[in-house]
């Protein structure tokens, strides 16, 4: 009959508990997939950025793909004084955003042997391209910038910052406490260093008491 080629109920209960282990497991196992090995702060072929690369989101489709944000500066400042903005960007509506924090990698997705279908901006150009990202050592990475095809493609290296490297996106706050901080000591030992220095008193022979007979 055809009842006779069902597995025992037994078999076919371990079988569903078996798939369900499995796929229990392959979504666990997702869920707590290991960051990006190219996520990190590197410094830009030209040694005047940085550029934070980190998931665009904390969860869905965004959590799988990779952007990058400037968060470093070597001259976070035009000639004024003032902090740069993006000031070639083809929007005017954008032109006023400042550079320290501009996103300028989005969207790129993993592929085998790096991440590739995103984007890269370049503030200097105002102008934005399709990117590819590929470590070629731990500390080397190469980002390559095309137009629709690799043909014309142009490649570029990009080095891992030291840990120590200061941000400029840190929060106003943070940095005006510390700024605040570093000026109250410099005052105080500039008045340390102005005050008149004390001399010590002569010493006085000691008068010896008259033994009255």
């Amino acid at each position: 009959m055809r009842h006779d080629l069902l597995p025992p109920t037994g078999l076919k209960n371990w079988a569903s508990a078996t798939v369900c282990g499995l796929l229990l497991g392959f979504v666990g196992g997702a869920a707590e997939a290991a960051p990006a090995v190219e996520a990190g702060i590197w410094i830009n072929h030209t040694g005047k950025g940085a550029v934070e690369i980190r998931p665009c989101g904390d969860s869905g489709a965004s959590a799988n793909r990779l952007c990058g944000f400037i968060v470093w500066l070597k001259e976070p400042n035009n000639r004024r004084g003032e902090p740069l903005t993006d000031g070639y960007n083809p929007e005017p509506s954008k032109r006023k955003r400042p550079i320290c924090g501009l996103p300028v990698l989005g969207s790129l997705q993993r592929v085998s042997g790096g991440w590739d279908n995103g984007w890269v901006y370049d503030p200097e150009q105002g102008a934005a391209f399709d990117a590819a990202i590929e470590l070629a050592s731990r500390d080397r990475l190469i980002l390559t910038g095309y137009k629709g095809v690799k043909l014309f493609s142009k490649s570029f290296t990009w080095r891992r910052a030291p840990a120590d490297l200061p941000r400029c996106d840190q929060p106003r706050e943070v940095r005006a406490t510390s700024g605040e901080a570093r000026a109250v000591v410099a005052k105080k030992a500039t008045q340390a260093n102005s005050l008149p220095q004390l001399k010590a008193p002569r010493p006085v022979p000691a008068v010896r008491p008259q033994v009255v007979q």
